[in-house]
């Protein structure tokens, strides 16, 4: 019986760190994909590369607290392709660059997606 106590009470830290980190990742994601949306991506197009910089730079930052909580739960490989892809970006903007900054700003933007998307618990992600 106490085996049965202890399998227990493990399953729940476990689904229940699971639950608290999935709805944790489900706003960060959303408020850097949003973010990128309505004011990074308007900068970028309209050329206002100041702008475009610091706020990228913020959801930079944003994104390194999330990884270091993320690597406990998601594929690492997943974490870095989406790593490189916000080191991109943001060498793009510094350059100045309108093309390849919208170009991979739009790419990074369906990465997270599918970074969250792929995080959620369904028959999808079990087999």
């Amino acid at each position: 019986m106490r085996s049965l106590l202890i399998s227990i009470l493990s399953l729940s830290v476990l689904i229940g760190g699971w639950t608290v980190f999935y709805f944790y990742s489900e706003e960060t994601l959303e408020q850097i994909i949003d973010r990128c949306e309505t004011s990074i991506m308007p900068a970028v197009e309209e050329e206002q590369w100041d702008l475009a910089y610091s706020e990228f730079k913020e959801e930079y930052e944003k994104w390194h607290e999330y990884r270091k909580k993320a690597l406990f739960f998601l594929d690492t490989e997943e974490i870095n392709d989406t790593d490189g892809a916000f080191a991109k970006t943001l060498m793009y903007i510094k350059a100045e660059d309108v093309s390849n900054g919208s170009g991979e700003l739009l790419a990074l933007k369906e990465q997270l997606k599918f970074l969250h998307e792929n995080e959620g618990i369904g028959i999808e992600n079990i087999l």
